[in-house]
């Protein structure tokens, strides 16, 4: 189908509604026919209309293409059901760039359901329209605020990808941006546990064998969560998140421990504050301990990413030997974290350090 804008789309615009104006004189004549040509005609025409600044006549001929592809897709399905749920979805997403968030969640929904029935009959080629609409109405679904509804068509979308197997890895890139940015807007607004389970998702879609790199984001995600959860009092479900953080820092480290060990050291220095802030001393200072160990291997290697995590780490410990009766060893953590901040300060300044 042509969307592309020619070098005078007001001319075009002129030609395409004259030739639209034909063809309802043709249907006056004759009201059963439908002309494949003129559901392509307004349909350009719709797209070179909004394309102008003209939203309400753009919006009306597309309107009226999709009700001439959704005639012909009854007749013709085998035709036209993979094409009306792609423009369908299209429809949509053009309704919601012109503000119509209801009217564009109800076409999505109705894409998604013409994508379902088109995969029972040509599975290759409608899968890539069902994800695709899964993913915007996803995203529809976030904007109107509707959380678990943005997560279920996420995981839907998941599942419909991994089901086609080799055929799905076409669209891998898309279906990773989709979750990531998914992820970062649940996060940005301190939906933790739809942050998580976003980042969840984006691991199923690589099986048993997920790339380091994602399953990094979902610890950063848990630690993210932990530590806003602990500071909105919710301390044992803080330590939850933190200790699964941990989990899989281990495993990753197991994996490769020179390019892990700084994560995992981050992770441990996380959940000896979490165990601190839950009561659990003596877990957390033997969680600090090791976690400072860690930290002095891999500041050689990355000091300017180190060097930070390990002065948290330590303000971690000195919280808890004090809460332990013992000031003295307190005071003298307290001092080491001084001095590693002064270096600190030399080698990356505050600004830097990030």
């Amino acid at each position: 189908m042509t969307t592309s804008q020619p070098a005078d789309s007001g001319e075009e615009i002129v030609r395409l509604g004259a030739l639209a104006a034909d063809f309802r004189r043709r249907l006056e004549f004759d009201p059963g026919i439908i002309y494949p040509a003129h559901a392509e005609c307004l349909w350009q025409l719709g797209n070179l209309q909004i394309a102008k600044g003209d939203m309400e006549a753009g919006l009306l001929a597309i309107s009226e293409s999709v009700g001439l592809y959704r005639a012909m897709a009854q007749v013709q399905p085998e035709s036209y059901a993979v094409q009306l749920a792609s423009l369908l979805n299209s429809q949509s997403n053009l309704l919601a760039e012109a503000a119509c968030l209801e009217e564009a969640r109800a076409v999505g929904a109705n894409a998604v359901e013409h994508a379902r029935q088109a995969m029972a009959a040509r599975p290759d080629q409608a899968r890539f329209v069902l994800v695709s609409s899964l993913i915007n109405l996803a995203g529809l679904k976030m904007r109107g605020g509707d959380t678990a509804g943005t997560v279920e068509e996420l995981a839907q979308a998941v599942e419909v990808f991994r089901d086609g197997g080799a055929a799905g890895q076409q669209f891998l890139g898309s279906m990773v941006e989709a979750l990531h940015r998914a992820a970062m807007a649940f996060s940005e607004v301190g939906l933790w546990a739809e942050a998580i389970e976003t980042r969840r998702l984006l691991i199923g879609l690589f099986g048993d064998a997920p790339p380091a790199a994602v399953v990094q984001l979902l610890i950063l995600t848990l630690q993210q969560a932990s530590v806003a959860l602990a500071g909105a009092g919710q301390a044992d479900k803080a330590l939850a998140h933190a200790a699964e953080a941990v989990d899989l820092a281990r495993l990753l480290f197991q994996a490769d421990g020179t390019a892990h060990r700084l994560a995992l050291a981050q992770a441990i220095g996380n959940l000896a504050g979490r165990s601190h802030d839950a009561g659990r001393l003596k877990e957390g200072l033997d969680l600090s301990l090791e976690a400072v160990d860690l930290f002095h291997e891999a500041v050689n290697a990355d000091p300017v990413h180190a060097v930070p995590s390990l002065i948290v780490t330590l303000d971690s410990m000195a919280a808890i030997l004090a809460a332990l009766g013992l000031p003295e060893q307190a005071a003298t953590v307290r001092e080491q974290r001084t001095q590693l901040q002064e270096t600190l300060d030399i080698i990356a300044p505050r600004g830097e350090a990030g």
